[in-house]
């Protein structure tokens, strides 16, 4: 397996993970067994933006996408709707911010729980996309060159510390 493939796979266990805490934990809140933490959950959406927004994302769609479109043209059309999907997801984790922030003024935690569970179900479909379809399909027509060019991206993100 490539390196930035191996690289995407892990970024995407750890955005999936993230979401899986906050989800469960959010989940304990409804069901009464722990405590409402909002500090905790600003983190994690804090982590959500810094990482797959700022630093995740933007290599997908400027390294890996851009070479996948070079040599496969026919997948223009997933990766323009990839391309959406991250800009939408964006959007909706700025949404979920707001609705974190309204949701601690009043100590009232339903509507965050809804827009978090949309959000993590619109991620982990958007992940599954690029893992099944996407990144097979990379390692099959991109080259050597294009390997070292996405590569070079990536490893950025494993040498900063993420």
């Amino acid at each position: 397996m490539n390196r930035a493939v191996m690289i995407i796979h892990d970024e995407h266990r750890s955005l999936v993970a993230v979401l899986k805490s906050l989800e469960k934990h959010v989940a304990e809140v409804i069901a009464g067994t722990s405590p409402t933490d909002y500090p905790f959950y600003g983190a994690m959406l804090a982590y959500l933006k810094t990482f797959p927004e700022i630093l995740h994302h933007p290599k997908e769609d400027q390294f890996l996408f851009r070479r996948l479109r070079a040599r496969c043209p026919s997948v223009n059309a997933l990766l323009d709707e990839l391309e959406e999907q991250h800009r939408i997801g964006a959007l909706q984790l700025a949404a979920l911010h707001a609705t974190l922030a309204a949701a601690s003024a009043q100590d009232h935690i339903d509507a965050f729980a809804e827009a978090l569970s949309a959000y993590a179900e619109s991620q982990r479909a958007h992940i599954r996309v690029e893992e099944e379809q996407i990144l097979p399909l990379a390692e099959r027509e991109l080259t050597a060159e294009d390997w070292a060019y996405v590569n070079a991206a990536f490893a950025v993100n494993r040498d900063s510390g993420w």
